[in-house]
């Protein structure tokens, strides 16, 4: 039986201080998941494996394995001697990882702490849910470039280097629909460019069509920027480093198409994020700005790009197929001209 008290962390513990974790998962809607087995419900647990790195390594292993879950963003909250607990944010998993198939439970986090059997767990969700509320953008900030600047770097495939886990076949069916927005020449900026190698294939995959487009990255990290500008040299001059949040292009220059993703801010800064590139990246009249979710899951509660750019009020002038990745739901981008 685990124990009921653990000491309030906010910084991530050395490496040999951690020989278990667990994990209270939650949705980008704020409900908590739960595992519903034959003892009843519980949160992802496990030791940390030998030669694993428990911030990159541990925290998506544990999830997948015991709950079928695949983490976006990472937080400990509290320590036990050599027990982490931490919190986490993604979505159910049905990609080609191992993992387990297992009955899930979302409730909210009042609820989820009452539903359990365990103190301790009790304990557990309702710390990581008072952690999970007090974020500020800075630590969402900071947490992202914690767990995605280390993972990106260390990849051996161009595709793990731009967050991706599958190989070139399966980027292109999961990305190419990007390009469905793109029907005529001109300038293309990936806003969260990371590796760069979104930016070199939708110039790649448009040119099969024809078209000839110009891309250009922006990254809030210094280091994966440095990354795409040493893989393509030939466009080094046009891949900056900002916070897509506020970020503004030099010279005052505009874009034919911007793409952003929404999980580049936390949940109540979306909109901003829209309008920010509305104004001021996206070509004025003629631009278009595309706008993703990779997490999106309608299942889970988590609408697809084109229904949450209108919920924020936004005219969606159309959207994309969605991509073709077997067993993976479609999620299709937005897009919005630049004048509305």
């Amino acid at each position: 039986m685990m124990r009921s008290v653990f000491e309030p962390i906010d910084a991530d513990p050395p490496a040999d201080q951690v020989r278990r974790m667990t994990f209270v998962p939650f949705l980008t809607d704020g409900r908590c998941v739960l595992i519903s087995g034959p003892r009843g419900p519980a949160l992802p647990s496990g030791e940390v494996a030998d030669g694993e790195d428990y911030v990159l390594d541990t925290v998506l292993r544990i999830p997948l394995e015991t709950a079928g879950f695949r983490y976006q963003r990472f937080h400990p909250f509290g320590l036990d001697g050599d027990h982490l607990y931490a919190w986490i944010e993604g979505a159910p998993y049905t990609g080609n990882k191992p993992h387990r198939s297992v009955p899930l439970i979302f409730l909210s986090a009042q609820d989820a702490a009452e539903r359990v059997g365990d103190p301790a767990l009790a304990s557990a969700i309702r710390a990581a849910a008072g952690s999970y509320r007090s974020m500020s953008e800075q630590d969402f900030h900071a947490d992202n470039r914690r767990t995605l600047e280390p993972a990106y770097l260390r990849g051996t495939t161009p595709q793990e280097g731009s967050g991706f886990g599958g190989g070139p076949g399966e980027w292109r069916q999961a990305r190419h629909h990007i390009t469905e927005a793109i029907d005529s020449d001109g300038t293309f900026l990936d806003v969260g460019c990371a590796n760069g190698l979104l930016m070199e294939s939708v110039a790649a995959w448009c040119a099969e069509r024809g078209l000839k487009v110009e891309p250009y990255g922006v990254d809030i990290s210094p280091k994966l920027a440095e990354l795409a500008r040493r893989r393509l040299p030939q466009w080094a001059d046009r891949i900056w480093v900002g916070n897509a949040a506020d970020w503004q292009p030099p010279d005052r220059r505009r874009f034919g198409y911007v793409h952003i993703l929404l999980d580049c801010v936390p949940r109540p800064r979306r909109a901003d994020l829209i309008r920010h590139h509305l104004t001021h990246t996206v070509q004025p009249g003629t631009g278009r700005l595309l706008v993703s979710d990779y997490a999106a899951d309608p299942a889970t509660g988590h609408p697809a790009a084109p229904e949450t750019a209108r919920s924020l009020g936004f005219r969606v002038a159309g959207q994309t197929s969605g991509g073709d990745r077997p067993g993976r739901v479609p999620s299709p981008a937005a897009w919005l001209a630049a004048d509305g």
